[in-house]
């Protein structure tokens, strides 16, 4: 490749175009790439271009106008969510990330010394380079360097396909050893869908996990007692020695502390299966309104081991164990 700057070459039918820019910018640039913000764009790369694409990525501030260079499956996998959901996702995809120095902005500089530049008022204080883009057929691979010294700048990569009459973007390496970007993945998408179904399944694991916490602490104070019959014995009324000089110990808050609890969108059962110090306890939790509040049902017991069902019932510990794979989840009619 000939060492001029901005020199093109033609080989085997790839499209090569190499850029030596002044090295500057910080690792946090990469995700700038991502960020959707800047000025009036100025110094642009030429229509139709895997570069202009990026620019206007970085310009754009609605959400159609990201989508225009986001995968056509995801954007289509996009307009299948929920009203709600849906508007999480454009949040997330118009959200600006927090500059590290106050009062900073990303432009395109007018000079073209630079593909991307943060400014705090009239200073740069770093720059992403396009250092080479590749092109063939209808994919295209660039590499951007950041750093904020060219003996310390970072390698980028940002895949892109050329779909639709646009290039999108599918993936991004942000290097620095930080995790690779997929926007190619159902995942981009799916993350957003059943978000409050999602949140209420997280917080009744982190419900059973808490009543584990709080039962092998009471057994751990109270092992002439073991495991209770009745939940209320945790409560912050009674849960330490009445006769004792020390105030009661609270296991638990009262709205947890009864053998059958509703909280965010589950209801639990607690049930002594074997009393006293080596005894056995299972806690059931299920969905209020079974695939409105909650997909799944779970149970833990003594082990601390939670297993979990997609199954319109109660979970018992020959269901699959919580993390070995995501069950199915039932029918809702």
């Amino acid at each position: 490749m000939s060492n001029t700057p901005r020199s093109k070459r033609r080989l085997s039918g790839v499209y090569v175009s190499k850029r030596r820019w002044n090295l500057k910018g910080s690792w946090w640039i990469a995700l700038a790439l991502l960020s959707w913000i800047g000025p009036a764009l100025v110094g642009q790369a030429p229509d139709g271009t895997p570069e202009r694409a990026l620019q206007d990525l970085a310009l754009a501030t609605k959400a159609e106008e990201i989508e225009r260079h986001l995968p056509v499956a995801i954007v289509e996998r996009a307009k299948t969510l929920g009203a709600e959901d849906r508007m999480a996702y454009e949040a997330n995809l118009v959200a600006r990330p927090a500059m590290p120095e106050a009062q900073s902005k990303l432009e395109i500089p007018d000079d073209g010394h630079a593909f991307l530049v943060m400014k705090n008022s009239d200073m740069e204080q770093g720059a992403a380079n396009l250092t080479d883009s590749v092109v063939t057929g209808s994919d295209a691979v660039l590499r951007f360097a950041l750093g904020r010294v060219a003996n310390e700048a970072i390698e980028v990569m940002v895949w892109m396909r050329f779909e639709d009459g646009e290039w999108r973007i599918r993936e991004l390496d942000p290097g620095s050893f930080r995790s690779r970007i997929r926007f190619d993945e159902p995942e981009f998408v799916e993350r957003f869908r059943n978000r409050e179904l999602k949140a209420n399944e997280s917080a009744a694991v982190s419900t059973l996990a808490s009543l584990h916490y709080s039962l092998q602490r009471f057994v751990e104070d109270r092992p002439d007692v073991g495991f209770p019959d009745d939940l209320s014995l945790l409560s912050p009324a009674t849960g330490g020695d009445e006769d004792g000089d020390e105030p009661p110990a609270a296991y638990l808050s009262a709205e947890l502390a009864c053998n059958d609890a509703q909280s965010d969108g589950y209801r639990f059962h607690y049930q002594l299966l074997r009393g006293g110090p080596e005894g056995a306890y299972q806690i059931t939790a299920r969905p209020a309104l079974f695939g409105k509040s909650g997909r799944f049902g779970y149970v833990i017991n003594e082990s601390g081991d939670i297993h979990v069902t997609g199954e319109k019932r109660d979970a018992t510990t020959d269901d699959p164990m919580l993390g070995a794979s995501e069950p199915d989840s039932a029918s809702t009619e």
